[in-house]
């Protein structure tokens, strides 16, 4: 395996097909949804996306600045070890409008987690992927840095709350939550 390797996991294997299929089901759905949308909501939906991934791209700049892509590889990538739920609606439409959306694997520890890293790119990444820094990571950066990391922070958390109050499948808490949760509402329908 690559330096990530894959954790084997019984729970998560077991229920991995399962995972796997309601993913695609998920993927199919929004994708559906995001065709029958109207123009105006469209060009609502890309004007903010557009401003999470500039800040996500920002983040993932001071992560890198921080040598935290070297600092991941030493540790592993443990603090990925959980992502099955970590995708948001936020995210899904960004990789779907994007066309960058990688297959996603749940037998592995987080479904976007190869031996080589995270598959998706930091401007689609799950907000907590994209937000979190290890101790580590933290005392790399500078204190101007460090600011700049919590600023960008709390600029991105805002804007997914705004997809959080408009869109019925949106949460931090994850997309397969969400959907779970919603049954047969169509995903973007309106808080």
């Amino acid at each position: 395996m690559g330096f990530f390797g894959h954790f084997y996991d019984p729970v998560h294997t077991m229920t991995s097909c399962n995972r796997a299929q309601e993913w695609e089901q998920l993927v199919l759905r929004l994708q559906r949804e995001l065709t029958a949308l109207d123009r105006e909501e469209r060009l609502w939906i890309q004007q903010n996306l557009h401003h999470i991934q500039t800040l996500q791209r920002q983040l993932h700049q001071l992560f890198c600045m921080a040598g935290g892509p070297e600092i991941c590889a030493r540790c592993a990538g443990s603090c990925c070890e959980h992502g099955h739920n970590h995708m948001t609606l936020v995210n899904l439409l960004a990789a779907q409008l994007e066309g960058c959306l990688p297959q996603a694997d749940f037998s592995c520890s987080c479904p976007f987690l190869g031996d080589s890293g995270c598959a998706l790119p930091a401007a689609v990444r799950p907000y907590n992927c994209v937000t979190f820094i290890c101790e580590a990571i933290e005392a790399a950066m500078d204190t101007e840095q460090r600011l700049r990391f919590y600023r960008l922070d709390q600029q991105l958390r805002e804007l997914y709350q705004l997809f959080d109050q408009r869109y019925a499948a949106s949460s931090l808490r994850g997309l397969l939550i969400a959907s779970r949760r919603l049954g047969n509402v169509p995903l973007l329908s309106r808080c």
